[in-house]
């Protein structure tokens, strides 16, 4: 159940303003805008977690996961003044413009080295396990990944 409030959490983060953009199809390469809200992790060093849970997914049920120190802080996209997602291709092929935002019920994420310099900050960080005041330094808690809504298939074995 809480697998389910999360994923739907993260999707709701990434989608929020992607509906400002769906008739937008992907299309072109470098200067083209990211057509959904993308989410940037940064590497964090957060609380350890005293909790240890039971997750269950599509792939299984999985007992005794306990939680370790909080490693990522996650924030979505900025919006541009028509609602739309600040996010452009510097560098790349055209996107995949058959993807459909609204049937996405996973998040993907990718590795965004070098690992940029984080923001500085100290922030409070509230979530269902608690809540921890943390400084954010630029040195350390770097852009990790930067994740978007993907849509995921189960291909099924070849016979």
């Amino acid at each position: 159940m809480k697998t389910k409030k999360l994923t739907r959490v993260l999707l709701a983060l990434t989608l929020i303003g992607s509906s400002a953009v769906v008739a937008y199809a992907g299309g072109g390469g470098q200067g083209s805008g990211v057509p959904v809200q993308l989410l940037h992790c940064y590497f964090i060093n957060g609380a350890d977690s005293p909790y240890v849970l039971t997750l269950t997914d599509q792939f299984g049920t999985h007992q005794h996961v306990q939680l370790g120190r909080a490693r990522l802080l996650c924030t979505a996209t900025s919006l541009d003044s028509s609602g739309a997602p600040a996010a452009t291709v510097e560098h790349g092929p055209a996107l995949n413009g058959n993807f459909d935002p609204l049937a996405a019920d996973h998040v993907k994420c990718y590795d965004a080295p070098p690992f940029p310099l984080g923001p500085s900050a100290v922030v409070t960080l509230e979530d269902p396990f608690g809540v921890e005041t943390i400084a954010l330094h630029p040195g350390f808690d770097r852009l990790a990944l930067v994740c978007t809504t993907a849509i995921k298939t189960i291909v099924p074995p070849a016979r």
